[in-house]
């Protein structure tokens, strides 16, 4: 319980921007599995559940932490692995993330570690098309693969973000523009595709901070238009293996090319641990994960001004 109690005392303490903090676990295939930590609230002994007739199977029930009623998920099931026998014990992540709070059952908690992002990388591409692991890191010669509980949370609450199609008036604004957005999650890219096609604008996707700048290059060298008055912003998620959100926005304030293009971070993390890092390094605002009309608000704001 001593480690139990040292983790739970390091959630929640202020982030450093240059670091990714993984806690890492296991379920019973023995795999080691890491989650951000900054998406966890607590960890501890799963309490008592109450099962739910009809439930998805991956979703063991209902559980009262000290007052508040939240849905517990089999992590194992959840990542289309066999369900997990908790007739021996299992302890639980009560996570917070994209506005929801969640509770993952799971077998044994590891330990947290911290990554510098570049040492977070890209699943290999055989694996480009598994929903769950969103990067790979190495935690003493033993591969940790990276959860994406994003994708997790959709597939069990079977929501999908609705975009309304912006009216003719609003699309007018961004006429001739283009908006890169950024995201290592294939569910968050696909919101920010249907979010773009309901604008009527331009756009480009890439998985992390590497490939967007490989974008804004190809841009700079492939047109002689400023690579400013292309792009009208940059929508991108902070959490990210080879270059994270906070980097990118360093990195694009630090070139001449592309000082001058706004940056919105998009995060699931919550807003009161990602806010004031987004202020420090330069981007024009921090968003929670999925406001869809706080996204279109902001993007119209900037091109108003850019045109004004």
């Amino acid at each position: 319980m001593e480690l139990l109690k040292e983790i739970n005392e390091k959630i929640n303490t202020d982030k450093d921007d240059s670091q990714l903090e993984l806690l890492l676990f296991r379920l019973e295939d023995s795999v080691l599995y890491g989650v951000n930590v900054f998406k966890a609230k607590e960890i501890l002994v799963t309490p008592s559940i109450s099962p739910v007739p009809k439930a998805d199977k991956r979703i063991l029930g209902l559980l009262d932490l000290r007052g508040k009623i939240l849905t517990a998920v089999d992590m194992a099931s959840a990542l289309d692995l066999e369900p997990q026998n908790l007739a021996n014990g299992s302890m639980m992540l009560y996570m917070e993330f994209s506005r929801q709070e969640m509770c993952f059952v799971i077998k044994d908690v590891e330990r947290i570690v911290y990554y510098s992002w570049s040492q977070v990388q890209l699943p290999p591409s055989v694996f480009a098309n598994n929903p769950y692991i969103t990067g790979i890191a190495n935690f003493q010669g033993e591969i940790v693969q990276v959860i994406d509980v994003e994708k997790i949370l959709s597939d069990v609450m079977g929501e999908e973000l609705v975009i309304e199609k912006q009216p003719s008036n609003v699309k007018k604004v961004f006429k001739n523009k283009m908006i890169i957005g950024v995201d290592d999650s294939k569910v968050a890219r696909r919101h920010l595709k249907n979010i773009f096609e309901g604008m009527g604008v331009d756009y480009q996707l890439a998985k992390d901070g590497v490939q967007a700048l490989e974008l804004l290059n190809n841009l700079a060298n492939t047109s002689s238009t400023p690579v400013d008055k292309q792009v009208l912003a940059v929508v991108s998620d902070v959490e990210m293996p080879e270059m994270d959100g906070y980097s990118l926005v360093k990195a694009m304030k630090s070139s001449d090319m592309f000082k001058d293009i706004p940056v919105i971070l998009n995060s699931s993390l919550s807003e009161s641990v990602a806010k004031k890092m987004a202020n420090k390094v330069g981007a024009e605002d921090f968003l929670m994960k999925w406001g869809a009309s706080d996204i279109v608000d902001n993007l119209k704001e900037i091109a108003e001004r850019k045109t004004a």
